[in-house]
């Protein structure tokens, strides 16, 4: 989790930092040289927000669902801009409101509207940027890039977006493929053929349910979360907002350059 301090009308923030777990502040060690704070406690503690002004949660699957009460310990901190862990598709669009592996960050946006309507100095910033290029063409959604095989929970003409930005509403993204062409793209990449399957997202939706049966809730996300980008559940609708910035979002084959061409 990021926090940061301001200063009213400055252009760069006085202070950025790392909020972090005790258990894991060893991982952030080398960018403290750079003049990046660690602030090592608990992400519901208040005292850990005091004299921090933005917050951008970081959050992973296993703990999507504190967000609420890391807002509330935020607010009671001091802090005036909460930006949640929403990166990824627009939970607006039809027959994604209700899909499992977004059922918490429904339950975040819900609570920040509520909170914002509450404090009438609080702001929070959405920020969608559709699948991560690394996560659309990785072992998530069941692509293996070194054996070069596809086994994913989906199909070929499913829609997907790569990057997009919301600030009640700022949209934008950069590539939007099919699930097919986003593969193709990777072939060419590494100038190797794929092996590509597409399974049944029922079977994936059957061990979902077998996981919640059992108390297993990370395995019912990441079960959840394998059919996300394969059937077309990661899409930034348009219009778009790409040129109110002053950057062109990399495109997909830039980045599977970057990440696998050859040397």
């Amino acid at each position: 989790m990021a926090i940061t301090r301001l200063e009213a009308g400055a252009a760069e923030p006085l202070a950025i930092a790392i909020l972090s777990d005790p258990a894991r502040a060893n991982k952030f060690a080398g960018v403290q040289k750079d003049g990046i704070e660690v602030v090592q406690g608990s992400f519901l503690d208040f005292k850990c927000y005091q004299g921090f002004d933005v917050v951008i949660s970081l959050a992973g699957n296993a703990v999507m669902r504190l967000q609420p009460a890391m807002i509330e310990a935020a607010i009671e901190g001091g802090v005036r801009h909460f930006y949640p862990s929403e990166f990824g598709t627009d939970i607006n669009l039809d027959g994604v409101w209700d899909f499992r592996y977004f059922r918490d960050k429904v339950v975040t946006r819900d609570h920040l509207v509520a909170t914002a309507k509450a404090h009438p100095g609080f702001q929070y910033t959405l920020l969608l940027v559709g699948a991560f290029s690394e996560w659309v063409c990785g072992e998530f959604s069941g692509v293996d890039v070194k054996k070069h095989t596809v086994r994913s929970y989906g199909y070929p003409d499913a829609q997907t977006s790569v990057t997009r930005t919301i600030l009640r509403e700022i949209r934008v993204r950069g590539d939007h493929l099919t699930f097919q062409q986003v593969i193709g793209v990777l072939e060419e990449v590494q100038g190797e053929k794929y092996d590509v399957q597409y399974l049944d997202p029922k079977e994936a939706a059957q061990k979902q349910e077998e996981a919640r049966k059992r108390g297993d809730e990370v395995e019912e996300i990441l079960w959840a979360g394998k059919t996300v980008g394969p059937s077309g559940k990661v899409q930034v609708p348009l219009p778009l907002d790409n040129d109110k910035f002053g950057f062109k979002p990399e495109t997909l084959k830039q980045t599977l350059t970057r990440l696998y061409g050859k040397k």
